[in-house]
């Protein structure tokens, strides 16, 4: 059977609702509740071993880092002649161009092996969330290799526990595929023990690689923790293509859209997607002078960072502007209230909507040199609501702004 063609021609399935005659139905980890009596079907890993696909897969897990990681690997790639296929937190793009708009961080799995038929890139870099392991999104994939950027508190309203959240990093890393891992090597026996973000993971050493620090300097994106991005980037592709480290470099890298983004130069503002305490501080503390920041919480979600933000708000900025961040189901204003929980000697005042909280902090810039630190959201394009998703950009938003001032 020709599952490249029956997958080109839409006849393959994982939604019970559109299985008709004719349609062969893919059973994930996902549907299976749903589709139990269903007798004739495939699986993702019976489906990828037949399809045979020339393409290698790359995860990269980690608290912070896996869009900037996966970019610049991406870049590195290419650079040395390969075609590249990135999914993550920015959708879907092919040899450097935006394909596919964004639906999860790491979509289920047949939208993964839909485009991976489509696209037949050499490398499909893919950005894998902790619920995405945890819900098999990734069920089937032989992955050529894998990365943990960082790992650092977040996604608690999920896995509840630190230890739980581990766990679950720990747990990508147990086959004997290559591995680059952000931390310090402690044991070396029949498991590796390495220690990153304060917790001990376990691993199989087979092909595990270890940076304790990074491994470049000349880099085109601020802050010490982008180097190490880089520096797991650059190890990463020379593993895969079997390459000296000083073949590549970073010169033609056009930077992460969100991800450090100045968006201004007078007044200098940058935008960044950082949303968790170890995120925030990495990004706050990579640029000097006077800062103001500006940020919220996502409702919904881990509550207990919130205030944990507000104190890494308090330590590295000169004024401290909360507002509003994707608040879903809860009141802004509460969000708001619990991060500022956390601020104690900064000045700092809560301005729920955040396009008057970007206004404010602009006009305070202007009169008084401070760069603007607009954090949280990054590249997104909404704002989500309880029930309503409406258009909103940081970035469109500034621009707009500026021009006023």
């Amino acid at each position: 059977m020709n599952y490249k063609e029956l997958i080109l021609k839409d006849l393959i399935t994982d939604n019970t609702k559109d299985l008709t005659d004719g349609r062969l139905f893919l059973k994930t980890a996902q549907n299976k509740k749903y589709s139990q009596n269903i007798t004739e079907f495939i699986t993702p890993k019976d489906l990828l071993k037949d399809l045979n696909l020339k393409t290698k897969f790359i995860g990269i897990t980690g608290t912070n880092g896996k869009t900037t990681t996966a970019f610049v690997l991406g870049h590195l790639l290419s650079q040395a002649g390969y075609s590249v296929g990135i999914q993550g937190t920015e959708g879907f793009y092919l040899k450097g161009k935006k394909i596919e708009s964004k639906t999860l961080t790491t979509p289920p799995i047949f939208t993964t092996i839909k485009r991976a038929v489509k696209y037949e890139p050499d490398f499909y870099i893919m950005e894998v969330s902790s619920h995405a392991i945890v819900q098999q999104r990734i069920e089937g994939i032989e992955f050529t290799a894998k990365i943990l950027t960082s790992f650092s508190q977040d996604h608690l309203d999920f896995h509840k526990t630190m230890e739980e959240y581990k766990k679950v990093k720990e747990s990508f890393f147990q086959d004997e595929t290559v591995k680059v891992f952000n931390g310090k090597l402690l044991v070396k026996n029949e498991k590796c023990k390495v220690k990153s973000g304060g917790y001990e993971f376990n691993l199989n050493c087979k092909n595990l690689y270890v940076l304790e620090k990074s491994i470049v300097d000349d880099i085109s994106m601020a802050g010490e923790f982008n180097k190490m991005n880089f520096s797991l980037a650059l190890k990463t592709a020379s593993l895969l293509t079997n390459s000296s480290l000083s073949i590549f470099n970073f010169s033609l890298f056009e930077g992460v859209p969100g991800r450090m983004e100045i968006v201004s130069k007078n007044p200098l503002v940058i935008i960044d997607f950082a949303h968790t305490p170890d995120g925030m501080e990495k990004v706050l503390s990579a640029v000097d002078g006077k800062k103001i920041v500006v940020f919220g919480a996502g409702g919904d979600r881990d509550k207990d960072k919130r205030h944990l933000m507000g104190e890494v708000a308090d330590k590295y900025a000169d004024y401290i502007i909360i507002t509003e961040d994707n608040p879903r189901c809860e009141k802004a204003e509460d969000i708001c209230e619990e991060i500022a929980k956390g601020v104690k000697t900064k000045p700092y005042e809560i301005i729920t909507d955040r396009k008057k909280a970007l206004k404010s902090a602009l006009k305070k810039a202007k009169d008084n040199g401070f760069t603007v630190m607009v954090l949280g959201k990054g590249d997104e394009n909404y704002i989500q609501y309880c029930d309503k998703k409406i258009d909103y950009s940081d970035r469109e938003v500034i621009k707009s702004l500026i021009k006023k001032l």
